[in-house]
């Protein structure tokens, strides 16, 4: 149930981006129109499946949470240092935090794919794919600070 709520939202995220895309003509080679925007669609679907269903396998196999848990702390700056650490690491029911591994993987096989089939562009797939990686993972510290400050 989980996997398919995080596809709807993904999917409407994916659209949303793809016409960002669209409006900068990124990439060029894909074109204008309605055939440029299936493309950049299809990407950003692809990307986001792709690092949801790693995330989700692994997290699965390796019994750990998906769901962001807030901080038992009251301070502010608590409660900022652990949204940080909350997009790195697994909050455990035994209070250990170890390397959030299916999330980081999962970021990264999504970036990694995408770069896959992007037109080059002259830039350096490697490092476009950690640079989106890495913009992942930002964007889930984010998500946290907004789960810790709107308590």
């Amino acid at each position: 149930m989980r996997f398919g709520r995080d596809l709807a939202y993904g999917t409407a995220e994916g659209a949303a981006f793809a016409g960002v895309a669209q409006l900068e003509n990124e990439p060029p080679q894909w074109g204008k129109g309605w055939p440029g925007y299936g493309k950049r669609l299809a990407s950003n679907l692809g990307e986001f499946y792709i690092q949801e269903g790693v995330t989700e396998g692994l997290a699965a196999a390796m019994n750990r949470p998906l769901d962001y848990v807030r901080c038992p702390c009251r301070d502010v700056g608590g409660r900022m240092r652990w949204a940080l650490l909350g997009a790195v690491t697994d909050p455990m029911h035994d209070g250990s935090h170890p390397l959030a591994i299916p999330r980081i993987v999962g970021a990264y096989a999504g970036s990694f794919a995408q770069a896959s089939w992007m037109p080059a562009n002259g830039s350096n797939r490697t490092r476009v794919a950690l640079l989106n990686g890495t913009e992942s993972l930002a964007i889930g510290v984010l998500i946290n600070m907004y789960h810790e400050l709107r308590r």
